[in-house]
Formats: C-alpha cells, sequence, structure tokens
C-alpha cells in the first residue's frame, strides 16, 4: 500500500506559484502510480482562478463553500468534518502525509485532523518563502510535524537553525516546471528591440514591481530598443498601470492562463525580477524553461541557486532600501548586460531547468520524503496543549502581549502614535487594546500593503508609510510580533521623516 499525499491550499486554485507547484506535484505523483489530493479553501479576496488542468486521478476536496480559513480568526472547526473525510478517503488505501501550507489557521486545522488518526497520517511543513512567518508557523506546531520542507539551501539552513534538535528533520526539495523537449526558437536580436517580461504578483514590497516603469525609462536612457510585457495581478495593479501610462514601450495584460504565460515566454527574450527577497522563484523557472533568460535581484534565497551568473542568467547586486528608480535602473543594466550573450544563455538556463527542477523528479524526491515519513512513529501533540495559531498566546500574539502594550502605553502617554501593521497582531491585540483605552495617543495606521491605504482601524485612518510624519505623530509602534524584526531593520522610512520608532517586544522574543 502505497503513501499518499494530501496538499491544503487555503485561497483554492487561484493565480499563484504555490497553486500552480501544487497542481503539478499532485499531477506528477498519481503519473508516478501514488495518490494525490488537494484541499481547497475559499480566497479570503478577489483573486483570479487557476485554469490549470488537475489529473481526474487527483482527488479534490473543495471547502470554498465555507469561509476563508485565511480570516477565520482561529475558528478551524467548521472545516474539520472536510479534512476528516478528505484524509479518512485517502487513508483507505494506506498511510497519508497531510501538507498544510502558507497560513497558521490551516496547520492549525490539519494537526487537529491527524489527532484523531494518528496511526496512519503524518504531518509536513512545506517551507515556500524567506521570511519570518514562514519559519515561524512549522515552528509553532513543530511538535506535530513530522518532516520539514525547504525549498531551497538558503531556507533549508535557516529552518535548521530555528528548529534545534530537528536538524535531521529538515529536508530540501525543490520545486518542478514543465519544460518543452526543445528549446524554442526566436529570432536574433539583431535589428528588433529585446522582449522583456515580467510575470507575477503585482506587488509593490516584496516584488518591487513599480521598478519595471524605472526599469523601461532607463533602457531608453541607454539608448536599447525594447518591448516590456507584464504579466500578472496583485494589490498594486492599479498603481502600477498608472505609473505605466504613458510609456509606448510597456504593455500590462494583466493574469492569464498558463498556457497564454507560457507563449508569451517562449516568445520573450528576458525575464526580470527585482524582488527583495523570495524563496526559490517558480515565475523564474517558468522562465528558464522556455529558455527566457532570467535578470534578478540577488536575493538570500532562491536567485544564485538556480542561475549561474553570467551563464544561465545575470543577478544584479540591489540593497533591500534601495529606490524603485536604483532598482529600475540595475534590472536595466542587467538585461543590456544578457543581451551580450543572450544565445547561449537561454540554452543554459533551458537546460539547467530540464536538469534539475523537472515535475518528474520533483515528484520522485517528494515520494522518497513521504515513505521515509511515513515509515517512522507519528509525531504526538502535547496533552493540555491548545492545537491552534490564532488567537492571544498564540501563533501571532504570545503570552506577554497584553503587558507590553501597557508597558509602551504608559512610556508613550502623552505623545501622538502611528501604529506601523493593520494585520492579526493589531486585529487580535492592538486594536483591543485601543478599545480598552491604552494606546491612547494613536491617531493613524501604516502598512507596507496598498490595499489597505484608506481603510480604517479601530476609526484611525490607515495612510502610506512615507505619510505617517504629516499625521503630526512623533512617534511609531511596530505591530507585528513575528515581523518585528524585518521591519525595525528598514525603521529609517520613519526616522527620515523625524519619528522615532518602538518594537513592543524584547529581540531575543520577537516571533520565538
Amino acid at each position: 500500500m502505497s503513501v499518499g499525499l494530501l496538499m491544503a491550499l487555503p485561497s483554492g486554485l487561484i493565480v499563484s506559484g504555490v497553486a500552480r507547484w501544487a497542481v503539478r506535484l499532485a499531477n506528477g505523483l498519481v503519473r508516478e502510480g501514488r495518490r494525490a489530493g488537494l484541499i481547497l479553501h475559499a480566497p479570503a479576496g478577489a483573486y483570479r482562478p487557476l485554469r490549470m488542468e488537475v489529473d481526474a486521478r487527483v482527488v479534490v476536496t473543495d471547502l470554498t463553500h465555507l469561509p476563508p480559513i485565511e480570516s477565520c480568526g482561529g475558528e478551524v472547526g467548521v472545516y474539520l468534518t472536510g479534512y476528516r473525510e478528505a484524509v479518512g478517503a485517502m487513508a483507505r488505501a494506506g498511510a497519508v502525509v497531510l501538507s498544510p501550507n502558507l497560513v497558521g489557521d490551516c496547520y492549525a486545522a490539519a494537526a487537529r485532523a491527524m489527532l484523531e488518526r494518528p496511526g496512519d497520517t503524518r504531518l509536513v511543513g512545506w517551507l515556500h518563502s524567506d521570511t519570518a512567518y514562514e519559519y515561524h508557523v512549522p515552528r509553532h506546531f513543530e511538535a506535530a510535524v513530522s518532516r520539514f520542507v525547504a525549498v531551497s539551501g538558503a531556507i533549508e539552513t535557516k529552518a535548521r537553525a530555528c528548529l534545534p534538535g530537528r536538524e535531521a528533520d529538515v529536508t530540501r526539495i525543490g520545486y518542478g516546471v514543465e519544460s518543452p523537449a526543445r528549446l524554442p526558437e526566436r529570432a536574433t536580436l539583431k535589428g528588433r528591440a529585446v522582449r522583456v517580461v515580467y510575470a507575477g504578483r503585482m506587488e509593490r514590497w516584496q516584488k518591487r514591481v513599480l521598478a519595471l516603469p524605472a526599469m523601461s525609462r532607463s533602457l531608453t536612457a541607454r539608448g536599447v530598443s525594447h518591448e516590456v510585457v507584464i504579466l500578472g495581478d496583485g494589490p498594486a495593479g492599479a498603481e502600477l498601470r498608472r505609473a505605466c501610462a504613458g510609456l509606448r514601450e510597456v504593455v500590462v495584460l494583466g493574469p492569464q492562463e498558463p498556457e497564454r504565460v507560457a507563449g508569451v515566454l517562449a516568445r520573450a527574450d528576458i525575464a526580470v525580477l527585482g524582488s527583495r527577497y523570495e524563496g526559490l522563484p517558480i515565475a523564474v523557472l517558468e522562465a528558464m524553461a522556455q529558455g527566457c533568460v532570467p535578470v534578478v535581484t540577488r536575493t538570500a534565497s532562491g536567485a544564485a541557486e538556480v542561475i549561474e551568473d553570467g551563464v544561465s542568467g545575470v543577478i544584479v547586486e540591489v540593497g533591500e532600501e534601495a529606490s524603485e528608480a536604483d532598482v529600475g535602473a540595475a534590472l536595466a543594466a542587467g538585461v543590456e548586460r544578457a543581451m551580450a550573450q543572450v544565445e547561449s544563455m537561454r540554452e543554459a538556463a533551458w537546460a539547467r531547468v530540464r536538469e534539475a527542477y523537472s515535475v518528474e523528479g520533483h515528484a520522485r524526491a517528494v515520494a522518497r520524503m513521504m515513505d521515509e515519513v511515513a515509515a517512522k512513529p507519528a509525531r504526538a501533540w502535547p496533552s493540555g496543549r491548545a492545537c491552534a495559531f490564532s488567537g492571544a498566546g498564540g501563533g501571532s500574539v504570545p503570552a506577554e502581549g497584553w503587558d507590553r502594550v501597557r508597558a509602551v502605553s504608559a512610556a508613550l502617554e502623552g505623545k501622538r502614535v502611528v501604529v506601523h501593521g493593520t494585520g492579526r497582531h493589531t486585529r487580535e491585540l492592538v486594536a483591543p487594546a485601543l478599545e480598552a483605552g491604552l494606546l491612547a495617543g494613536v491617531v493613524a495606521f501604516t502598512d507596507d500593503d496598498p490595499a489597505a491605504w484608506g481603510g480604517e482601524v479601530a476609526g484611525r485612518p490607515v495612510v502610506r508609510p512615507e505619510e505617517a510624519g504629516s499625521t503630526g505623530a512623533t512617534e511609531v509602534v511596530v505591530s507585528s510580533w513575528i515581523h518585528q524584526g524585518a521591519i525595525m531593520a528598514r525603521r529609517g522610512m520613519y526616522e527620515r521623516q523625524g519619528l522615532a520608532v518602538h518594537a513592543l517586544y524584547a529581540e531575543e522574543s520577537a516571533g520565538r
């Protein structure tokens, strides 16, 4: 009896890298004679559905009629019947590896379902991105997780460091993507514009998509004839379209079906990605699979592992705090550098993906991991400990949260304050604290997500971080436990406005 893999997707089948990974892996496993299934949750927001064929042998459990698990606030009981049925059906043919992904409450639902079938169910946590949250969630559920799968070498190293005593249970398995049997042909660059593409999430902070129009202007200034096609969707979509207005060389197409994306990549010469951080960028693998040369910013995880600079692509150096104009200029310089040897680079890029990142190779590596995990006893969740993530004292807010808010409130009494962050930590701790009369000087909130701008939290407006100084505040309080370190590292954006920045938690306790 073989071991089956059941993957839970907290946003269901939307246009995203993780959803494409899950479908490819499930399809690859059933082609290898393995069992595979998907648990689909409703997305929390408007997202384009993923039009990607799921093999008929993949068992799909559709929970999209239920509230989004991303915004359930820890109330995971409503999903347990679906999880029990999905696990039970797959367990009739053998052991089950249950893989929650991305969201803490998705892990909570999976761990609670596993408690009822400890004999034939194992929990495996995938680490998809090099962010504090991505390390924190599996660590919070460490007692129930049998194996931690890192998608890159950098993430593998960091995961082992933050999971003392569990280093042997961290495994690296890169993604897999389809590639054509032959390298797609393109006309020589001589005498025509270079074709540049961005395919991915339209997001301002991580992806730095507002550097794309700056890149086009820099290419024009360099005398490089070019065409830029932008594919994707996300919270910065409207802002990006406004920034590209008037640039004749740039076309923003929005989200497209996978076949259409592959066709654009097969025609393009160069794919650009200006991210601050990544895991293992699936968009880059998909581009390389079509012989589209990647030009990307160096990140701690992902870029250097996939790309050999100057051979299969170009890696450009920019700092985390670089302006969009500087990132755009660096990408433009990288494009010009890639043009000089684009023929050899596109062949090396295509060959690299076929050799190291095929769907078949990925499925076989995952299958070996599944067999190893199923051969060992299940891990037991500690009795008396709540199997949950959201809520005070859980995964987003530590037990000391209220004490820390009281201390900061007393220290800043009489001062005008802006709170950075409108996410779960704020909803679970800071907003209730305001209602209780603490942090009385809060006049506004800020957030990195443009989708939050213009809204309200606890009756206070949410403004851009760059506008914090215009509120009349003199202080900023960071409302995050998990991401506090990363936010404090870039507090210069507030200090340059004359604001003092305060962390809620001691450095050694943040996110622990």
